[in-house]
C-alpha cells in the first residue's frame, strides 16, 4: 500500500515556528531526550483543510498536554544597545534584517499557546499548529520509551530516551512580576472580588509552571488609611498573599519604600537626586516629614506581617534600579544616602528582612542582601559581584527591555533558545536566581494579539521590545502560556540540573556549559548543538547517579 505523504514541519528543539516556516514531508519518527521528571515539548505544523483536526498521544509512559499554537505580530525589530534609555525598538524599519534578529519585522510568530484539552486544533490559513508537552506517568523508569503522536491522519512515533536523573524541584529561584490591573482589564474581574482571586490563582499556577518560587506585590496607596497623620492598613492584602502561598509559592516580595517622584507632566523623574516616600511622593525621604511617614509605614507593615506569621517569608525592594538613570556622581551619592536611610528604617522594625534589588553595580554595599544585576552590569562589574558572592551574599541575574542586539534576551524577534540560554549563563556564572519584570505587564490600551511592543511610560527611550512585557497571554479562561515561557521553564530546570553536576564535578560542569555559553553576548544558539549538549548533561548526571 502506498503511504500517504503529509506536508508540514515538526521539531522537539528550542526554536520558533512561523506561519511560513518551511514545510516538507513529515517524518514517521522523532527522537527526544529527557530526565525522569522532565516535560519535553514538540511543535507540529500540518497542512490541513478548514475543519478541526484531532490530536492524540498514545503511550503507556506519558500523558499529554495539548495546545493550539497561535501566531502573534512582531511589529518592530529590537535595537542594538544595552541602555534602557536608548532605541529599544527600531521604529524606522531597517533596510535589512539585523544580524541578531531572526527575521525582519513586521512578521508573525507562534508564541501563544491556547490550551486544547480535548486535542481539537482549529486550522488557520490551511495550517494546524500544535504544541504538545509529554508528561511522564508516576514512577517512569529510565530507559527507552515510545509514544505515538497523531494529528488528523498524520502519525509520528516519538522515541524517548529517559535518563536516570531527576530535576530538583524549585532548586533555582525565579521571580517574574505580574500586573493586577491587566488581570482585571482582560478578564473582566473587579479587584477584591472572589472572581478576581480565582483568576489570581490561575496566574499563580502559570507562574509555578515555570518554577516561579516567589511573587511580587507592589504596594500602593490602597494601604493608606489616613494622611493626617499617616496611618496604614494592610489587611486587604491577605486574600492575595494567601492565594499565592496556596499555589505553592515560598516567599513574597514587597516594595517599594522609595519613589523617584514625578515631573510636572506626570512622568517619573527618572534622573532625580532626591528619592521620595513611596506612599507620599511629594515628600523627600530624608526630610523630617518623609522620615516620619516611612517609619509609620514600616511599623504598620511589620505588625501586619508578624501577626500573620509571614515576617520570615518576605524579601523587600527599597527602590528598583537605584543605580540606573542618574546624571552624575553627586546624584548617585545622594541616592545612596537616602537608600541607606530607608534600609535602616526597614531593618529596625523587620530585623530578619532581606533586601533584594535590581542593580547595575555593587555601589550599594551594605544595603542589599540579594544583588540582581542586569547581564551587562554583571559582566562589566563581574569581579565586584563575584567578590560579594565570595563573602556569602547572594547574586542573581536579570534582563528587561535591555540589553539588546547580540545580548541574550527573550524578545520575540530573537531566537527562542536565547531565553533558555540565559539560565545556562546563570549556572555558568554561579548566579543564584533569575528575575524579570514582565509576566503580564500589558500597558493600558495594549492587546498582545494585535501588538507585542509595550508602550514605555518612563518618557525616555522608545517603546519596549516586542514581547518584553509578558510571557503569557490573556486567554478567554485565564493566562495562556507562551513558547518563551516554556523556554524559561526548561531553562530553570537546566539551571537546577547544572547545579547538580557542578556540585559533583565542577570541571565537567564548566566544560559542558562552555559548549553553548561563553558570556551573555557570546554563545552558540544553534538548536541542534544545544540538543546534543543537553543530552550530554543528562548522560553525565545519569552516570553520576549510577556511581553514587
Amino acid at each position: 500500500m502506498e503511504q500517504t505523504v503529509f506536508e508540514g514541519a515538526i521539531s522537539a528543539r528550542e526554536e520558533f515556528f512561523y506561519p511560513d516556516t518551511a514545510r516538507g514531508p513529515l517524518p514517521a519518527g522523532l527522537r527526544l531526550a529527557m530526565p525522569v521528571n522532565g516535560r519535553p515539548g514538540v511543535q507540529l505544523l500540518l497542512a490541513a483543510g478548514k475543519s478541526a483536526v484531532k490530536a492524540a498521544l498514545e503511550s503507556d509512559s506519558f500523558t499529554s498536554e495539548f495546545f493550539a499554537m497561535k501566531a502573534v505580530p512582531v511589529e518592530y525589530n529590537t535595537g542594538d544597545g544595552t541602555q534602557q534609555g536608548g532605541a529599544m525598538v527600531l521604529a524606522e524599519r531597517p533596510g535589512e534584517k539585523p544580524a541578531y534578529a531572526t527575521r525582519l519585522a513586521p512578521f508573525w510568530v507562534y508564541d501563544c499557546l491556547k490550551p486544547a484539552p480535548t486535542g481539537e486544533i482549529e486550522p488557520e490559513n490551511g495550517l494546524a499548529a500544535l504544541y504538545v508537552c509529554l508528561c511522564p506517568k508516576p514512577g517512569l523508569a529510565a530507559g527507552e520509551h515510545t509514544a505515538v503522536l497523531r494529528l488528523g491522519e498524520y502519525r509520528c512515533t516519538l522515541r524517548v530516551r529517559v535518563y536516570g536523573t531527576a530535576i530538583p524541584q524549585d532548586a533555582f529561584p525565579v521571580t517574574n512580576w505580574f500586573s493586577q490591573e491587566a488581570i482585571c482589564r482582560f478578564h473582566g474581574v473587579e479587584k477584591g472580588t472572589p472572581a478576581f482571586y480565582d483568576m489570581v490563582r490561575r496566574y499563580a499556577r502559570a507562574m509555578r509552571r515555570m518554577h516561579q518560587t516567589m511573587f511580587y506585590i507592589e504596594l500602593d496607596d490602597a494601604c493608606v488609611a489616613a494622611r493626617e497623620p499617616y496611618r496604614f492598613d494592610f489587611e486587604y492584602l491577605c486574600p492575595m498573599i494567601e492565594s499565592f502561598f496556596a499555589e505553592g509559592m515560598q516567599r513574597m516580595e514587597l516594595g517599594t519604600l522609595l519613589s523617584r517622584g514625578f515631573l510636572p507632566g506626570g512622568a517619573p523623574d527618572m534622573y532625580t537626586d532626591s528619592f521620595k516616600c513611596a506612599m507620599a511622593p511629594e515628600l523627600p525621604i530624608d526630610s523630617p516629614e518623609g522620615y516620619a511617614v516611612t517609619v509609620r509605614f514600616v511599623q504598620a507593615l511589620a505588625e501586619f506581617l508578624t501577626r500573620h506569621g509571614w515576617q520570615d517569608k518576605v524579601l523587600f525592594h527599597i527602590h528598583d534600579e537605584p543605580d540606573i538613570h542618574f546624571k552624575d556622581q553627586h546624584t548617585l551619592n545622594a541616592r545612596k544616602r537616602q537608600y541607606y536611610l530607608a534600609v535602616g528604617i526597614l531593618r529596625k522594625y523587620l530585623p530578619g528582612v532581606r533586601v533584594i534589588e535590581a542593580v547595575s553595580s555593587a555601589e550599594f554595599r551594605g544595603g542589599v542582601d540579594i544583588w540582581v544585576p542586569g547581564t551587562p552590569g554583571y559582566e562589566e562589574n563581574q569581579a565586584a559581584f563575584d567578590g560579594l558572592a565570595a563573602l556569602g551574599e547572594e547574586v542573581w541575574g536579570y534582563v528587561c527591555c535591555g540589553p539588546e542586539g547580540n545580548w541574550l534576551n527573550r524578545f520575540l524577534d530573537f531566537a527562542l533558545l536565547k531565553g533558555r540560554l540565559l539560565f545556562w549563563g546563570c549556572a555558568a556564572n554561579r548566579l543564584g536566581g533569575f528575575l524579570h519584570w514582565g509576566f503580564n505587564q500589558f500597558a493600558p490600551g495594549m492587546d498582545p494579539f494585535r501588538g507585542t511592543s509595550c508602550p514605555n511610560p518612563t518618557g525616555i527611550g522608545t517603546n519596549f521590545p516586542c514581547g518584553d512585557a509578558f510571557v503569557v497571554y490573556p486567554g478567554t479562561d485565564g493566562p495562556w502560556p507562551g513558547m518563551r515561557m516554556e523556554a524559561a521553564r526548561r531553562g530553570a530546570e537546566d539551571a537546577a540540573l547544572l547545579a547538580l553536576l557542578r556540585g559533583r564535578n565542577p570541571a565537567a560542569h564548566d566544560a559542558l556549559a562552555a559548549r553553548v555559553f561563553v558570556n551573555n553576548h557570546q554563545y552558540n544558539d544553534d538548536p541542534a548543538v544545544f540538543e546534543q549538549v543537553y543530552e550530554e548533561l543528562l548522560r553525565a548526571l545519569e552516570k553520576q547517579e549510577a556511581g553514587a
